[in-house]
């Protein structure tokens, strides 16, 4: 399994970090020298445009019950439309370069937990529209992931999410990203695992599908 790239994702309180860590340590425990990951905003050439879009007022803070949510909502923004969605993609491909390539090349087996199709989660949520992960530059988006990959999504519903995460029970957009991601699996083929069962549970079965994946 030296050289995998296991790529965790799904929404906000669906237990990725929770399963990355046990992921890493089934792995570590089999001699398999592994890389922790998180790569969703990996912003530089977007940044302009991330500022123009505050200033515009596209995107905004809320703070609910001491908790600060951040949204973006670029429907009526034709630049942000258009070119966001772009230069985001070069900002990926030239962090994956050096925190995914270089490291499988070198023989570190990683471990994601979040990449592109958080990205286009991202896009699809900020401009409402489901086609930017389908279509252009979508498919180029999920050619940045290596050719040896498994990719994972992890799925709850909305009611346990917020039991369990206080600081996501005023997070207005968490039924809309679940949704996109259980379409954006669909879509893509991916397997879907459910962390409503005892953490134990879905870690063995996240292990059989990394494993049996190799």
């Amino acid at each position: 399994m030296r050289g995998q790239f296991t790529y965790i994702t799904g929404a906000d309180g669906t237990g990725k970090t929770t399963q990355a860590k046990l992921l890493i340590e089934r792995l570590e425990s089999a001699g398999v020298p592994c890389k922790h990951l998180w790569l969703r905003f990996p912003f530089f050439l977007s940044l302009p445009l991330l500022a123009y879009a505050r200033w515009k007022g596209y995107s905004w803070h809320e703070v609910t019950d001491g908790v600060d949510h951040g949204y973006w909502d670029f429907r009526n923004s034709w630049v942000l439309r258009f070119w966001l969605p772009w230069t985001l993609l070069v900002d990926a491909a030239l962090a994956s370069m050096s925190k995914v390539y270089l490291p499988l090349w070198m023989g570190k087996t990683i471990v994601c937990e979040r990449f592109v199709y958080d990205m286009l989660v991202d896009l699809a949520v900020a401009f409402d529209e489901f086609r930017v992960c389908m279509g252009l530059p979508g498919n180029i988006y999920r050619r940045l992931l290596p050719r040896r990959s498994c990719v994972i999504v992890l799925d709850l519903d909305t009611e346990t999410i917020r039991l369990r995460r206080a600081d996501l029970r005023r997070d207005r957009r968490l039924p809309r990203r679940l949704e996109l991601f259980r379409r954006l699996a669909e879509e893509s083929y991916l397997p879907v695992i459910s962390t409503l069962p005892a953490k134990g549970c879905v870690s063995d079965r996240l292990w059989t599908l990394v494993r049996d994946g190799d």
